[in-house]
């Protein structure tokens, strides 16, 4: 806790704003559910971290500020603030004498050394306080990172700006290309509107490859129009030759984060966050999803009913409606957009005309066989695949059935030798 007095006064009003509704009774609604609703919020602290705060925490402020005022929300410091009690004269003369003598010694180097020679007393510190020590007694380096330079920033309308990421979501069982079911990490592909935080469209995926970055986008574009500018990171998916095409068709400017710089992108991060704590804990707890479609259904009505139409602390509005406020800047997909999002792979076509993707084999027309072709499809209908040679399409193909083309064969042998009786 900072022993910063200006700090302590800024977060004991802050403490003070957090319960301040919670002071006057309020007619039909109990002090349980208010606390409730304040716990339920997202709160920007006076250091501009973003957390919420437990309904105890609130519950001990109120009652703390009923008995002593402003000054009981005020934090103490402790009488022994910035000394460290589990470490005698002895054991800390001998570290800052190992940090004398070999200051680029490492700190676990160093612990490790005293703990040999038995020179940590009896009982030694733990090795939490024995790192807060060395790190405070520690001779300076003398430099020190450039802090980067950070500014609030907000789109001017809906649909300027959108961004985009990808959160690591709980294990489920995945039902596999082979038909098998596999228990395996899933993952959310969210996109958020950066004027109105309106969640674009947002779904759980088996997998976090292109296929699924482009169904998600797609989605989210036939669902609340074509951005202007589209803010993701540097993530392979997100900076693939496939989505400078579409951006380009579309014009869409493309713009990246610098290399793990998550915090560029604060509103999808904290958008995380609300997931994890009001949609994936209480559903992983209360009735645990089965399944990816389970799990996407219950996300889809969270989606709705518990963010985009959910009054948002920054600006006291529903998402949905200060998105409606400025839709008439708002641009629609053109009429030749079909296949513009699907995913795309180069392969080649076998001399019995079939090509293998993913795993599952197609045939397609056998004036390709030899060749380099480039087969698309959509990732929600993945046995639709079609092919391309040249910029020329050559149609759907179709998946590979041997028994049938066992049987066409029969029949085309039978057909040639009726031909050469009828001949003869």
């Amino acid at each position: 806790m900072s022993d910063d007095p200006i700090y302590r006064q800024q977060l004991a009003w802050f403490r003070y704003a957090v319960i301040a509704p919670l002071l006057a009774p309020e007619p039909g609604r109990t002090l349980k559910q208010r606390i409730e609703e304040q716990a339920e919020r997202v709160w920007t602290f006076p250091d501009g971290g973003t957390r919420s705060i437990g309904f105890g925490t609130i519950e001990k402020w109120l009652y703390a500020y009923r008995l002593g005022g402003i000054e009981a929300l005020r934090v103490r410091l402790r009488q022994d603030a910035g000394s460290f009690r589990g470490i005698d004269e002895d054991t800390a003369g001998r570290i800052n004498q190992i940090l004398h003598d070999h200051p680029k010694l490492r700190t676990h180097a160093i612990i490790e050394h005293l703990n040999i020679e038995n020179l940590l007393g009896d009982p030694p510190p733990s090795h939490s306080t024995l790192y807060r020590y060395i790190k405070a007694q520690r001779p300076s380096s003398g430099r020190s990172e450039p802090q980067m330079q950070r500014r609030s920033f907000e789109a001017p309308y809906a649909g300027y700006l959108w961004q985009a990421d990808i959160m690591y979501g709980p294990h489920l069982p995945v039902k596999l290309p082979n038909g098998r079911t596999r228990k395996q990490q899933i993952y959310l592909i969210a996109v958020l509107d950066d004027h109105s935080r309106l969640l674009c469209h947002g779904e759980f995926f088996a997998r976090q490859d292109l296929a699924a970055w482009l169904c998600c986008l797609e989605t989210a574009v036939r669902k609340r129009g074509v951005p202007c500018k589209l803010y993701c990171d540097n993530g392979q998916v997100f900076t693939s030759d496939q989505i400078r095409r579409i951006a380009a068709a579309l014009g869409i400017e493309l713009l990246h984060t610098r290399v793990r710089d998550a915090a560029a992108k604060g509103k999808i991060e904290r958008l995380f966050q609300k997931v994890r704590r009001s949609f994936l804990e209480p559903a992983m707890e209360m009735a645990p999803p089965k399944t990816l479609d389970e799990i996407n259904e219950k996300f889809f009505t969270w989606m709705e009913n518990g963010h985009n139409h959910r009054e948002h602390s920054a600006f006291n509005e529903t998402p949905i409606r200060r998105f409606m406020e400025s839709s008439s800047h708002l641009r629609t997909l053109p009429a030749d957009s079909a296949g513009l999002f699907h995913v795309s792979y180069t392969r080649l076509v076998k001399k019995d005309g079939t090509f293998s993707l993913h795993g599952v084999r197609f045939e397609t027309v056998p004036g390709l066989v030899g060749r380099k072709v480039t087969v698309s499809y959509d990732l929600r209908e993945p046995e639709r695949v079609f092919v391309f040679c040249d910029g020329v399409s050559h149609g759907r193909a179709g998946l590979l059935d041997p028994k049938a083309n066992c049987l066409q064969a029969q029949r085309n042998s039978r057909d040639r030798k009726q031909g050469d009786h009828k001949d003869a």
